[in-house]
């Protein structure tokens, strides 16, 4: 099998593929990975928690006895039926003895009762682990790459529609926003704010609660925004108010709360993204509170001063060296294996410093 993509995943974990006796699943979102690996593991067994037919392994296990992988894949269930063995390997420790199960798999000298799940970390194009799932011909690769603002937004609309609710346009705009990019807690904080919106039967409405099914923006601020991005908001506003001291706090604080760098780059660009919206609305004859009107969703009331004035001290090329900046530091964090956070903090005292130009 060659590594799986779009539509084929979809597919493989859509309705399972006996073909396949082991997977791997790897990259950067871990808690993608996880989930996916719980659909998959959930295709052969109901349930998880069974000794008899579920076997968790590390690379621990696999460096003590290198055979175990295949002896466990062949082995009858005490209870009948299939197995799984999930094996969480970090980094390439656990990739010979993988190989050689895969190789024995592909050569049939294995009847497998079951299948191996593989959970990995972000796997690189040269890894032995991945390139022997992708080579095997019994064997398939599950990349998990970070979601992106659509996969987030379907995800969103998905599971507000399994609980009967609906989500305004600019509450599921402002959702995206800001959310991150792990799916696991990004999950998390949805089903947060669905809990919130229709807690259940029994539950008397407070106030400020809406009786129909549709989430709003208002529902978004008081269940995510406030605890999820009050940090991102405050790095934002000291580079864009160029502010360096506010900026070392704002930062030390993301980091102290366990924010990934990257997520606090995102962040930056989004909010860059939408300052450069309205100050392109502005260049083309509109005010500023017609540009700020524009934008979905909307600046909120109690921002529209600060906006306003960065609206003013930002101009267009401004703007543009800022995106050019945010780009390359996305780049520089993906492809130069210098570390991410340096990276985040020099990019963002550089914009911070842009606008007092």
């Amino acid at each position: 099998m060659v590594a799986l993509k779009g539509k084929a995943i979809t597919g493989a974990l859509a309705k399972r593929d006996k073909a396949i006796a082991a997977f791997v699943v790897y990259g950067p979102d871990q808690g993608l990975v996880r989930e996916r690996a719980k659909i998959l593991i959930a295709q052969v067994i109901t349930d998880s928690s069974d000794p008899f037919n579920m076997l968790d392994l590390t690379d621990a296990d696999i460096k003590t006895d290198s055979a175990w992988l295949t002896d466990e894949i062949c082995a009858l269930s005490f209870m009948g039926g299939e197995r799984v063995i999930r094996l969480r390997a970090h980094g390439e420790a656990a990739a010979p003895a993988v190989v050689n199960l895969l190789t024995a798999l592909d050569q049939g000298h294995l009847k497998p009762n079951g299948i191996v799940i593989v959970e990995a970390g972000d796997l690189g194009p040269r890894s032995a682990l991945r390139k022997g799932f992708e080579k095997a011909k019994a064997a398939a690769a599950m990349p998990c790459y970070v979601d992106g603002p659509a996969v987030t937004r379907k995800l969103a609309e998905e599971m507000a529609t399994a609980h009967g609710l609906k989500f305004h346009r600019d509450a599921l705009t402002l959702l995206t926003a800001t959310l991150g990019e792990d799916r696991a807690l990004s999950r998390m904080e949805i089903e947060k704010l669905l809990l919130f919106k229709s807690p259940g039967p029994d539950h008397d409405k407070g106030v400020g609660e809406s009786d129909d099914n549709e989430i709003t923006v208002a529902d978004v601020k008081v269940c995510l925004v406030d605890s999820a991005s009050d940090d991102l908001d405050r790095v934002f506003a000291a580079c864009a108010d160029g502010m360096p001291g506010p900026l070392a706090a704002a930062l030390f604080q993301c980091t102290t709360a366990g924010a990934n760098p990257v997520t606090i780059l995102r962040a930056l660009q989004r909010s860059f993204a939408r300052l450069e919206t309205a100050r392109g609305y502005v260049d083309k004859g509109q005010n500023a509170n017609e540009a700020m009107k524009r934008l979905r969703p909307p600046v909120f009331f109690g921002e529209q001063d600060a906006f306003r004035q960065r609206l003013k001290g930002w101009t267009g090329s401004k703007l543009q060296v800022a995106r050019r900046r945010l780009i390359e530091a996305e780049f520089q964090a993906k492809s130069t294996g210098l570390p991410h956070r340096e990276i985040v903090e020099r990019t963002a005292f550089q914009l911070c410093a842009l606008f007092r130009r």
